[in-house]
């Protein structure tokens, strides 16, 4: 498990998307990722239920490791013991690939017929945690009307403390993080969580922006339609 530090007081864990086509360049070994995160995280107690839609961006022609993962969850902010997810990770080749995770077990593809996004598609994307060790995720384009989802049982316990309106640069299989691909703009919007104050929107939320070789790399903020964060050189 790899922590990047948001202050002295609170850090939050790389978690590792789901494997996507290309391999990370061998340069990783000299990259230093303080803060892998960016987006928004809204606090609360008895958090249950978290959902977020966001349009799949036109990217191409960068390196196909390049990456960068867009994702709904539960926890990892306060709470760093587990984090229920689930999102789509865009390739610098337009490749999109869909997963999700109960943290810090692995990540997975959904059973079943491929689930395809395309640039353009609206996804939303939708956690649920029926006990602190058991719920699902679900990802439904909006576009197309496909619906895919995946039930969870005895996993690590969740706190219910964060909900996740997150992109990542995410870790790979060699222990450091893919090249981030360069996003442009994503929003995350209809961003909503269920606890026990009832719902909340991103207004209010604590914002984190990437941070990669002593640089920030994004730059975020939310209200109540939603979270926007933009790629910085």
């Amino acid at each position: 498990m790899k922590f990047s530090a948001i202050s002295a007081a609170a850090s939050i864990p790389s978690v590792l998307a789901a494997p996507g086509p290309g391999r990370p360049s061998d340069r990783l070994a000299t990259r230093q990722v303080q803060q892998p995160w960016a987006g928004a995280v809204q606090q609360g107690q008895g958090l249950s239920y978290v959902t977020g839609t966001v349009r799949v961006p036109r990217i191409a022609g960068q390196p196909s490791g390049s990456a960068v993962a867009a994702w709904v969850g539960i926890d990892g902010l306060r709470c760093r013991r587990a984090i229920l997810q689930t999102g789509l990770s865009f390739y610098g080749n337009g490749a999109v690939v869909p997963w999700y995770e109960w943290w810090p077990a692995p990540s997975h593809a959904y059973p079943g017929p491929a689930f395809r996004a395309f640039p353009g598609d609206e996804v939303r994307m939708s956690v649920h945690a029926w006990s602190a060790t058991s719920g699902n995720a679900t990802l439904e384009n909006l576009s197309t009307g496909q619906v895919v989802g995946r039930e969870l049982y005895g996993q690590a316990p969740l706190c219910g403390t964060d909900a996740d309106f997150v992109l990542e640069d995410f870790g790979d299989y060699t222990g450091g993080h893919v090249p981030l691909v360069n996003f442009g703009e994503i929003d995350i919007w209809n961003t909503w969580a269920y606890g026990s104050s009832g719902w909340v929107d991103a207004e209010g939320a604590s914002i984190v922006n990437l941070e990669i070789d002593n640089r920030v790399r994004s730059s975020c903020g939310s209200n109540a339609n939603g979270v926007r964060c933009d790629y910085l050189w």
